[in-house]
C-alpha cells in the first residue's frame, strides 16, 4: 500500500511544479525558455529573480525547457 501511495505522489508532483513554473514565468515576466540558452536563463534568473526559492524553482523548470539543453526532446522539423 506504501508503495501505491508513493507512486501516485510521485506521478503527481511533476504536474504541480509546472504549475508553478507557469505562475512564477508569469509573475517575473520571464522570456521564452525555448528561444534562449541555459546561461542566458541562468543570467536573467540571477539580475531579474531576488527570492531564492523562486530562482531555484524557476531555473530548473526553465533550463528544462532552454534551446541548449542536451536532454531536451528532439522534434523532427523544429
Amino acid at each position: 500500500m506504501k508503495k501505491l501511495a508513493l507512486l501516485a505522489a510521485l506521478a503527481f508532483i511533476p504536474s504541480v511544479m509546472l504549475g508553478n513554473c507557469e505562475a512564477l514565468m508569469q509573475k517575473y515576466n520571464a522570456p521564452d525558455p525555448g528561444s534562449k540558452t541555459m546561461a542566458q536563463i541562468s543570467r536573467w534568473i540571477s539580475s531579474k529573480v531576488d527570492d531564492s526559492n523562486d530562482a531555484k524553482t524557476l531555473e530548473t523548470c526553465m533550463v528544462a525547457r532552454a534551446a541548449d539543453n542536451p536532454n531536451k526532446e528532439q522534434v523532427a522539423g523544429k
